[in-house]
């Protein structure tokens, strides 16, 4: 059996699970739909679903966006759980998704491959001949990644300066409003409102202060393959343009999906 280690987003490498780590403990069970909507924690030394779908673990385990996995997916992957896991304090969110992985692998007898395939997607890139960015684009003195990880781990946090604004990572239909976030994290929200990969080729280093706001109309008539011409300005093509200098343009780029081969009910604790 081979599980994928920690890699980009659209590049999916494995290993030998023997050199998985696993948590030192773990709970499993079926959750319960009539008992609230899904959680999801993570403080040091835990990882916490509550009554979540098995995908979400999965995706979380091996790093994937939703278009990554070959359909169709079995059904066990739309089930709900609850998994309650401890691990060392000082655990990074790399080796937390390894730990996950394992799980999967023990408890659900996992199985899996992957396929690489050419696939329509859109390039972010500079809009502007000089490299300018937009109005609403602007480069962060601080690094939230950095924070996020210091804080998980249980470490001491990287020093945030002055007057500098708090990390944010906010998505609401029409509005997306990132804080010290690196131009990968924006292509991952766009990629989940153009229906296709986002590559980032715009050659912008370091972390960036984000805010976008388009047409909800527009996005959902993209979404259905509809013509967005009737719908409200601005589109979304639009507003990356005009308001944080950067394009979205039509491209091909090579996608590893994870093929499920094999997932079974987990036995009881």
């Amino acid at each position: 059996m081979l599980a994928a280690r920690p890699v980009a987003a659209q590049s999916i490498e494995l290993t030998d699970e023997a050199r998985l780590p696993r948590f030192e403990v773990a709970s499993v069970r079926r959750g319960d739909p009539n008992s609230g909507p899904p959680r999801f924690d993570a403080p040091p030394g835990r990882y916490v679903q509550e009554n979540a779908p098995l995908l979400n673990a999965i995706s979380l385990a091996f790093d994937l966006r939703s278009y990554q996995f070959a359909e169709p997916l079995p059904a066990l992957t739309r089930e709900l759980f609850t998994i309650d896991a401890r691990m060392p304090v000082a655990s990074t969110a790399a080796e937390l998704k390894l730990m996950l992985r394992s799980l999967l692998i023990d408890r659900f007898n996992l199985r899996v491959h992957v396929e690489s395939r050419e696939q329509d997607a859109y390039a972010l890139t500079l809009a502007r001949r000089d490299g300018r960015m937009g109005p609403q684009l602007q480069q962060s003195r601080v690094d939230c990644p950095a924070r996020m990880e210091a804080q998980r781990r249980n470490t001491p946090l990287p020093p945030q300066p002055e007057g500098s604004k708090p990390c944010t990572f906010n998505y609401a239909p029409g509005r997306i409003d990132l804080r010290g976030m690196p131009l990968s994290s924006l292509g991952q929200l766009l990629a989940g409102q153009v229906g296709r990969p986002v590559v980032d080729r715009t050659g912008l280093t370091g972390t960036f202060d984000v805010e976008l706001q388009w047409s909800v109309a527009s996005a959902a008539a993209l979404s259905a393959g509809g013509n967005t011409a009737g719908s409200d300005a601005p589109s979304i093509f639009t507003a990356v343009q005009e308001q944080v200098g950067l394009k979205l343009e039509p491209a091909k780029t090579s996608v590893d999906y994870l093929v499920i081969d094999h997932i079974e009910p987990p036995e009881a604790n």
